[in-house]
C-alpha cells in the first residue's frame, strides 16, 4: 500500500456550518414539496421528469405537472422502515423505445417467503425483519406515454428468493443506488448490512444475524459483521456490474465464475465500501463494448462511520476501498483488526471530511482545504451523497464538468478536477438542504435534486444559471392570533417581506370573506355567520415592480380551538436499556372543547448526530413501536416520539417526547413518579412565520424562559419573562430567519420542553 505524503495546512479557527449562497448567477429553488418522503428522481431523454418515494411509488412529472396516480405502486412489497424502501430506479438506456424501469428496493419477508401462496396476507405488517434486497424490471407503456406499466412485465433480476437477494440484516446500509454504466451494463450498489457497534464484539451472535443464518438469507461464514464488505461470496458492502437483461454477471467481471454467472463472485465489481448510497459513472469514460469490462470510470459517496466521509474514484474492477479496517484517506480503525480480511493494497478516497478535517489526495499527497493545491472554504458533514458531473452547456464555461456531491447533513458542493482526476478545488453552492439524489435536466440543462429531512421537508429543488433572473419576493408574514371566539381581531404583518433585486413591493390581502387591503400591515375582525366553527382563508399576494409575485395563505379558525393532549403513555419514559429493543405502547389522552371526531398521527424518528432516520409513523390514536438498539460509541443517538392531533378543521396540535438508549455507563433518569401534569404545545407547526405557545397550566402567571435556536445548535435569542410580552419578541426572531428547522427550548418552572419548529 502506498503510503500517503501529507503537507497539512494548520488553521485556527472555530469549526462552525457555514451559510453560504450560490455562484453570481445561480438560483437555488423549490420545484414542488408535495411528495411523500421522496428518496430519488430521475429525467428521460424528453425532460419528462420521474420521482419515486421510499414507500414504493414512482411518479411522472411532465411539464412541471405530477400526474395524481403513480405509473408504479409496489407498496405492498416494499419493506418501508428506517433507511430502507425505494431506494434506486434507472431507466433503460433505450427507455424511450422499449419502456423499461429497474426498481431496487428492499422486501418486506413475508411478501419474500409467501407472495403467490395461500399463506400470504398483502396487509401483513410485521415491522423489521432481517430480508433481502431485490432488483426488478418493469415496462411501461410507450402508448400512453409512458403513464401506466405493463402489470405482467414484472421481472426480477436478482433477489429471487429469500437466499440470492442483497442481505438486509439491520435498519440501515441496504440497497442504494442504480446507474447504467457507457457500455450498457447495470451497475448496483450495496450498503454493508452491519452493525455501527463500537467495538465490534461478540457481533456474531447479534439475534438479527442469527436469524437471517437460519433462513438462509446469508451462510454462517458470511456472519460476520461489516467484514461482509471484504467477502467475495457475499453482495454486501459492494459495487456490483449485471447484464440488464438476465441479472447474470458479465465475463468481463473481475471475479466472475463461469459456472455460475448468479455467484456473488460474478456480480461483483468493486468491494471494500460501506454505504456507497449514491453514484455516478464520469461522462467520456468507459467503452461501449461490455467485452471490455470497462462501464467508465465510477465517483461514489460512500458513508462514514465514526470518522470519515468519503467520495471515491472507481476506475477498474476488483479495487478493495479497504473498509472495514480502513476509512477515509488515513484512519486505521483499530477496532477491525483480524488479518484474514485485512487488504494488501486498499484503494484511497480522493477526499475526505469530519468535523474540522477536510482534505484531498493529490498525486499521492494529502492536502488541506484551502491549501494552493485544494482550494475552497472549510467544511464538514456526516453522510457523503455521491452526486453528478455537470456536462452540459447551461451553465458558465467555468462551471462545467465539476462534480457535484451533497452530504446529507445540509450542502451542495462543486468540485473541480484536473485531467488526472486530482481535486483542486470545492466550490459552495447551497446549504441548508438535505440532499439524497441528483438528476440532469437533458432539456433545461438544470441540476435537479431531492432535499429531504422527515417529518418537515419533502422537496424537489433545481440549481439552475440565470444571470437576468428576477427571483420571486421572500415573503416575511405572519397572523395572530389564528383561532378564537367570533368576533375574532386578527393583526396580519408582511412589512419585512423582501425583494431580492432590491426593489419596491405591492401587498394584497385577500381575506376570505369578501373584503381585502393593499396595506403591508393590515388589521381585520372577522365575524362567523353562526356560533358554530368556521374557517376563513386569507390569501396574502406580494408582487415586485416587474410583476414577479409569491403567495402565502393563513387559516383563520373562528369559535374553534385545537385538541389538547392532556397526558400520553409516554410522558415519564425517558431512556430505555439499549442491551435490547425495547417496546413502547403509544395512548393518549385528548380533548377538544368543541370537537369529537379527531385524527391521530404518531411519528417515530431517530436522531443520530446531525441527521435523522425515519422509523415508523402511523395514523391511529393507539399502537405500538420498537425502538432498536443503538451503536454503544461517541455519537449522539435518540429516539424522538411525535403524536399530532388534528381537529376536522384542521387544527392541530404536536407533542414530542425524546427517549435516549442507555450504553453501559449512562445513568438512567428517575423521573418524579407522580409528577404535575404542564402539558405544553406550540401552533401552528409548520409555521409561516409565528407561533403560539400553550400550555395546561395559564402561561401568563408564570415565568418561563425561552432559546431559539438552528437546527445546527446555534443560539439565535435567550428571552425570560412572560409569555404575554415575550410572545411578540419571540415571533419577530423567528420572523427574521429563513425557511428551515429551528429548535425551541422552552423552560417553565422546574419543567423543560424543546420543540422542533419548521418556518416556511
Amino acid at each position: 500500500m502506498k503510503q500517503p505524503f501529507f503537507c497539512l495546512l494548520f488553521f485556527s479557527f472555530f469549526f462552525c456550518r457555514l451559510s453560504f449562497a450560490q455562484p453570481t448567477g445561480f438560483v437555488d429553488e423549490q420545484i414542488s414539496d408535495h411528495w411523500n418522503i421522496p428518496v430519488g428522481l430521475t429525467f428521460d431523454k424528453q425532460g419528462r421528469m420521474y420521482v419515486w418515494e421510499k414507500a414504493g411509488k414512482i411518479f411522472m412529472v411532465e411539464n412541471g405537472v405530477k400526474n395524481p396516480v403513480p405509473i408504479i405502486d409496489i407498496s405492498k412489497e416494499v419493506l418501508d422502515f428506517n433507511d430502507h424502501g425505494l431506494n434506486g430506479v434507472a431507466l433503460d438506456p433505450d427507455f424511450l423505445n422499449n419502456g423499461y424501469i429497474y426498481l431496487l428496493y428492499a422486501v418486506k419477508r413475508h411478501h419474500v417467503l409467501y407472495f403467490g401462496t395461500p399463506a400470504y396476507d398483502s396487509t401483513n405488517a410485521d415491522g423489521f425483519k432481517t430480508t433481502i434486497g431485490r432488483l426488478t424490471r418493469y415496462t411501461l407503456n410507450k402508448t400512453d406515454g409512458f403513464k401506466t406499466v405493463d402489470e405482467n412485465s414484472r421481472k426480477i433480476l436478482l433477489g429471487e428468493s429469500i437466499t440470492t437477494g442483497i442481505p438486509i440484516l439491520v435498519d440501515n446500509h441496504g440497497v442504494g443506488s442504480l446507474v447504467f454504466g457507457k457500455d450498457g451494463t447495470l451497475l448496483v450498489t450495496a450498503g454493508d448490512a452491519a452493525l455501527a457497534s463500537e467495538p465490534p464484539s461478540n457481533d456474531s451472535q447479534n439475534p438479527w444475524f442469527l436469524e437471517a443464518v437460519s433462513v438462509g438469507i446469508i451462510t454462517a461464514d458470511q456472519n460476520v459483521n461489516a467484514y461482509r464488505s471484504q467477502v467475495l461470496n457475499s453482495l454486501n458492502g459492494k459495487i456490483l456490474r449485471i447484464d440488464p437483461a438476465t441479472g447474470n454477471g458479465l465475463t468481463s467481471n473481475p471475479f466472475y465464475e463461469a459456472g455460475n454467472p448468479r455467484s456473488a463472485k460474478s456480480r461483483i465489481w468493486a468491494y471494500g465500501l460501506r454505504n456507497p448510497f449514491r453514484f455516478t459513472v464520469q461522462p467520456n469514460t468507459g467503452s461501449t463494448n461490455p467485452a471490455d469490462g470497462n462501464p467508465g470510470t465510477i465517483f461514489a459517496g460512500d458513508v462514514g462511520w465514526s470518522h470519515r466521509e468519503e467520495i471515491n474514484i472507481i476506475s477498474r474492477g476488483g479495487q478493495n476501498f479497504g473498509w472495514p479496517l480502513y476509512e477515509g484517506i488515513s484512519y486505521t480503525n483499530e477496532s477491525y483488526n483480524n488479518p484474514v480480511y485485512k487488504p494488501t493494497t486498499p484503494v484511497l478516497p480522493i477526499i475526505e471530511w469530519r468535523g474540522p478535517l477536510a482534505q484531498a489526495l493529490v498525486d499521492g499527497e494529502v492536502y488541506g482545504v484551502g491549501s494552493a493545491q485544494f482550494k475552497g472554504n472549510p467544511f464538514s458533514g456526516n453522510s457523503s451523497i455521491g452526486g453528478i458531473f455537470y456536462n452540459m452547456t447551461t451553465f458558465p464555461e467555468a462551471y462545467r464538468n465539476l462534480y457535484f456531491q451533497g452530504d446529507y447533513e445540509g450542502w451542495v458542493k462543486a468540485f473541480r478536477l484536473d485531467e488526472k482526476n486530482n481535486p483542486v478545488e470545492v466550490i459552495d453552492f447551497t446549504d441548508r438542504v438535505n440532499p439524497t439524489c441528483f438528476a440532469l435536466n437533458p432539456v433545461d440543462g438544470s441540476i435537479y435534486y431531492v432535499s429531504y429531512l422527515y417529518p418537515d421537508i419533502h422537496e424537489v429543488r433545481r440549481l439552475s444559471f440565470n444571470p437576468n433572473a428576477n427571483l420571486r419576493p421572500v415573503i416575511v408574514a405572519e397572523a395572530a392570533p389564528v383561532y378564537g371566539t367570533s368576533p375574532l381581531t386578527v393583526n396580519f404583518t408582511a412589512s419585512n417581506s423582501r425583494d431580492p433585486e432590491n426593489g419596491p413591493l405591492t401587498f394584497f390581502w385577500d381575506f376570505g370573506d369578501g373584503k381585502s387591503s393593499d396595506l403591508p400591515n393590515p388589521t381585520h375582525i372577522y365575524v362567523a355567520v353562526s356560533t358554530e366553527p368556521q374557517i376563513f382563508t386569507a390569501i396574502l399576494k406580494v408582487t415586485d415592480n416587474e410583476g414577479k409575485s409569491d403567495s402565502k395563505t393563513f387559516k383563520i379558525y373562528l369559535n374553534n380551538t385545537p385538541p389538547t393532549i392532556v397526558s400520553t403513555s409516554i410522558d415519564n419514559i425517558n431512556s430505555f436499556n439499549n442491551a435490547e429493543d425495547f417496546k413502547v405502547n403509544l395512548t393518549a389522552n385528548v380533548t377538544d372543547k368543541e370537537q369529537t371526531d379527531l385524527s391521530y398521527q404518531w411519528v417515530v424518528v431517530l436522531h443520530h448526530e446531525e441527521h435523522t432516520h425515519f422509523v415508523n409513523s402511523f395514523r391511529k390514536s393507539e399502537g405500538q413501536v420498537v425502538l432498536g438498539q443503538v451503536p454503544c460509541d461517541s455519537q449522539t443517538y435518540f429516539y424522538r416520539i411525535s403524536l399530532i392531533v388534528t381537529d376536522p378543521l384542521g387544527l392541530n396540535t404536536t407533542y414530542d417526547k425524546d427517549i435516549k438508549p442507555l450504553c453501559p455507563g449512562d445513568s438512567i433518569s428517575n423521573p418524579d413518579p407522580d409528577p404535575e401534569p404542564v402539558i405544553l404545545s406550540v401552533y401552528p407547526n409548520p409555521t409561516k412565520n409565528a407561533i403560539e405557545l400553550m400550555a395546561s397550566n395559564d402561561l401568563d402567571n408564570h415565568l418561563i424562559k425561552l432559546i431559539l435556536l438552528r437546527n445546527t445548535g446555534q443560539v439565535i435569542s435567550e428571552r425570560e419573562g412572560y409569555w404575554r410580552d415575550l410572545k411578540e419578541q419571540i415571533n419577530r426572531d423567528l420572523s427574521d430567519q429563513s425557511s428551515g428547522i429551528y429548535i425551541l427550548n422552552v423552560t417553565f418552572g422546574d419543567k423543560n420542553k424543546i420543540f422542533r419548529i419548521y418556518k416556511e
